[in-house]
């Protein structure tokens, strides 16, 4: 077995009750020796010399046990519990630009990736609840994996393989060459209603089996005989999967985040002052040992511990929390590089050549970046963006910089603004800012094109806001425009059109129900909203939380969602037309069961996977085969 474990291992960090962001990503699309010798040419030399290193495991130690005390309680470390990721569940400056991935222009149509998802960047595939081939639809219930066939009018199952392991939390799968790599979290036992931090032996501070931090579970699966799938690997890793992406040239990266180090703690109670508690409770955490707090990676029963020897840190402290990225290949899987950073993130934006870790702090957001090379991750440089960034779709990269979409003045902003970072000397640096966006409303969706970004922000209507960024260091708002409601996701479908999906609302901003609507982007000076189509009074998108859920099918001009009916709690997924000029109109409608569940009792999530010929694979708790005309 070849391994490398914590290349790379910076204290970054992020106060109690924060957020981050990850952005994970590889080398561009070159496969091959000389591909990878190409891509490593265009990469500048990263600055990881530029990033402190520790003398020795008791710096390290000491380090984490500084940035923890603040946060220590009579009830423990960073109380109430910190709750795993909840979202699965995201700059630069190269010698060489990277391909763009996205829509170049809104004259550019955008469809599903390989293997049927709707992703952020094209090149880029996401983890999903379902992946198809084209001839095969490939799923995880409960604790099997599912592999059905789809190549004709009917599917037909062909295998159901028991993963190994306990049943996932919330488990999502990547395909590649008949390659799986199926992600989730391994979910915590229950304890009977007793709190995860009671102290149950007071000859020992630290945590029994049955108490330790969750761990992530990382399981490859071969397809290439699909009727009798065969198992690989299985790794485990400390802390929540937040999300995983896989690549051109095989490679497969899954990004887990750990928070607090789950410790047994004393409780406050009528023989135990708060006072004294919090100050048991700090002694505690100054005689932890470094290895509650480095991440670690089992496979089968064996534990590779990190090595302090490549931790580093940045010049000043700013929290704690452990993120560790896992890059493997599938087709062979023992080969696991892990590099882990010491901050919490649950938000991951994946480019061709950079990982961005980006930091909630005071008065704004962190910014670090770190250049990803065939088998190693390295440190370059930081830098930051005031306020608060919403999610991984705020955040793009075109032609050496990162423009990140950032809401000033936290949950009830003051105003937007649009900020344009660019690697220099190892550091990131603010070259480029236009504000006044929205003023008192919050960001809801953003799309980045080449020279463009399109925001929406809702407060009682919806200004769509069109910023020109063809010149970085002046980016400058070419226009507004107010209508009713708001969009929540915002598609590119061709001919300078794009479909926003979200709600209609009245004027004082009283929700309508599910809507969606086109707008004409040709002059974006002047945006116009061609057409609406309302989805129903009492209804909702999945496309508001997950945009994984909508599927556009070039070909047939069609795009497909989710709609949830709140009074029925049925669900449909429907196809809407969009003519050349932007009409809308329904053309199909196929309603689900919403009595099918996933692992853990909770609703299927529906998919639409496209196949050929306008036949899709629809995806929710079974398999069935539409077509789309």
């Amino acid at each position: 077995m070849r391994r490398r474990i914590g290349t790379t291992l910076a204290t970054l960090g992020v106060a109690a009750g924060a957020y981050a962001v990850v952005a994970s990503g590889v080398l561009g699309s070159g496969t091959g020796a000389l591909g990878g010798a190409v891509q490593d040419l265009l990469t500048p030399p990263a600055a990881a010399a530029a990033l402190p290193a520790f003398d020795d495991c008791e710096q390290l130690r000491r380090w984490y046990v500084r940035a923890a005390l603040p946060h220590v309680g009579p009830w423990g470390l960073g109380w109430p519990v910190p709750t795993d990721v909840g979202r699965p569940t995201d700059v630069r400056r190269l010698d060489a630009a990277a391909p763009r991935t996205a829509a170049d222009s809104p004259e550019d149509a955008v469809g599903s990736s390989g293997t049927g998802t709707n992703v952020q960047e094209q090149d880029v595939d996401e983890a999903d609840v379902a992946k198809t081939d084209g001839r095969l639809v490939v799923r995880v219930a409960g604790r099997e994996l599912l592999v059905t066939d789809v190549s004709g009018d009917r599917p037909r199952e062909l295998s159901r393989t028991t993963l190994p392991g306990p049943l996932l939390d919330r488990p999502e799968l990547v395909l590649h060459d008949r390659q799986v790599v199926v992600v989730g979290d391994e979910p915590r036992p229950w304890h009977g209603g007793r709190p995860l931090l009671e102290r149950e032996d007071p000859g020992t501070d630290f945590v029994p089996r049955q108490l330790r931090d969750a761990h992530a579970r990382v399981t490859t699966v071969d397809l290439t005989d699909a009727a009798r799938p065969r198992v690989t690997s299985e790794h485990s890793v400390k802390g929540g999967a937040v999300s995983t992406r896989a690549y051109p040239d095989g490679s497969v990266r899954v990004v887990v985040t750990a928070g607090y180090p789950t410790f047994r703690f004393v409780q406050p109670g009528l023989d135990l002052d708060a006072r004294v508690a919090t100050r048991m409770n700090q002694d505690i955490v100054r005689r932890a040992p470094v290895g509650a707090w480095l991440p670690d990676v089992r496979t089968g029963t064996e534990r590779q511990p990190t090595d302090c020897d490549d931790v580093r840190h940045p010049r000043r402290p700013s929290g704690f929390g452990t993120i560790s990225v896992l890059t493997l290949d599938p087709v062979d899987p023992d080969r696991l590089d892990v590099t882990a950073v010491a901050a919490a993130g649950d938000l991951v934006y994946s480019s061709a050549r950079r990982l961005y870790v980006a930091t909630a702090e005071a008065g704004g957001t962190a910014v670090h970046v770190f250049a990803l090379h065939r088998d190693r991750t390295s440190y370059v440089g930081s830098g930051s963006v005031p306020g608060t960034v919403r999610d991984r779709w705020s955040m793009d990269e075109h032609d050496g910089h990162l423009r990140v979409a950032t809401a000033l003045g936290g949950w009830e902003p003051r105003e937007n603004a649009v900020v344009v970072l660019t690697e220099r000397d190892g550091r990131l640096v603010r070259t480029g800012r236009v504000d006044g966006l929205g003023r008192r409303e919050r960001i809801m969706s953003v799309r980045w094109f080449d020279d463009l970004a399109v925001l929406v922000t809702f407060r009682q209507t919806d200004p769509l806001h069109t910023v020109d960024l063809s010149d970085p260091t002046r980016p400058r708002v070419l226009g507004e425009l107010h209508v009713p409601g708001f969009s929540a996701y915002l598609h590119p479908v061709g001919d300078g059109l794009l479909v926003g999906l979200g709600h209609d609302a009245t004027a004082a901003g009283s929700d309508l129900g599910a809507q969606a609507a086109t707008f004409d982007l040709r002059d974006p000076a002047r945006v116009r909203r061609v057409a609406t189509l309302d989805l129903g009074e009492h209804s909702g998108l999945t496309a508001d939380t997950d945009p994984r859920t909508v599927t556009y099918l070039p070909a047939r001009r069609a795009l497909l969602t989710t709609v949830q009916d709140w009074r029925t709690a049925r669900s449909r997924v429907v196809a809407l037309h969009v003519s050349p000029r932007g009409g809308l109109t329904e053309s199909g409608s196929w309603p689900l069961d919403s009595t099918l569940y996933g692992a853990l009792g909770r609703p299927a999530e529906p998919r639409a996977l496209p196949l050929d010929d306008g036949r899709v694979a629809l995806v929710a708790g079974d398999v069935r085969i539409v077509r789309v005309g």
